[in-house]
């Protein structure tokens, strides 16, 4: 039996169960008021994945573990992609990672794109585990949403660094690094921040970088995936 397996089996287990957990967790958190199941809360963290994590962090922050099981499931798919990409590390190697990634985030500090924030940091930590064994270099690739869920519309006015919102900081952060990295260049740098940190829409993109809005789909889409290609790199240079 594979870990994947035996997680799947010890959740049907847990659905079983806990539902009291379920109740007690709704009635403190407006996110899970719907939820009667653990079920019910991972269907409901696929349409609404920051206010879900954010409570199970919350009770997680409070002694309850089952709560970090909950998040480890909601992202066991990911962590298969991402293994599943990596020559060098198993999913067993990808689900120790995040467990302790879910068990220190820094939620004050990083309260939205969540499992984008969980994905991307595990994948550091897998990299970092290989640098310590000197295995060598490596590239390994992650669920490219991980970088689309980044880097999402998050309207920005043009304040400083120091007064962005966290979730602000990290868009910024990470096209730095990307421009540093030679991995986008100066105009695709202006292209994303204008969409996915700005907000602007296809067309207004299009008429301020004087080009159609089918080509601002295509070199947002390309540019965004030459940095999910270079995950690894990115973070080590956003550190």
């Amino acid at each position: 039996m594979t870990l994947v397996e035996a997680l799947d089996r010890e959740w049907c287990e847990l659905s079983r169960t806990h539902r009291t957990a379920v109740s007690r967790w709704a009635d403190r958190h407006e996110a899970l008021a719907p939820c009667r199941s653990l079920d019910d809360i991972l269907t409901l963290a696929k349409v609404k994945s920051d206010p879900v994590l954010a409570a199970l962090l919350t009770e997680l922050f409070l002694g309850d573990q089952l709560a970090a099981r909950v998040v480890l499931q909601a992202l066991i798919g990911r962590m298969v992609c991402m293994a599943q990409r990596d020559p060098r590390s198993s999913i067993e190697d990808y689900l120790a990672s995040l467990w302790c990634v879910i068990n220190n985030y820094p939620l004050s500090r990083r309260p939205v794109r969540i499992a984008a924030n969980l994905s991307l940091e595990t994948l550091k930590a897998v990299s970092n585990e290989h640098r310590w064994l000197r295995r060598g270099n490596v590239t390994l690739l992650p669920c490219s949403e991980s970088l689309e869920e980044l880097l999402q519309p998050a309207g920005l006015d043009g304040c400083s660094y120091d007064s962005l919102p966290p979730v602000d900081v990290e868009v910024r952060r990470t096209l730095d690094a990307g421009s540093l990295l030679s991995l986008i260049d100066n105009s695709e740098v202006a292209l994303l921040h204008s969409v996915y940190a700005d907000g602007w829409s296809g067309e207004r993109a299009a008429r301020r970088f004087h080009t159609s809005e089918r080509t601002v789909r295509v070199r947002c889409s390309k540019a965004v995936r030459r940095l999910a290609d270079h995950a690894v790199e990115l973070a080590d240079a956003a550190a």
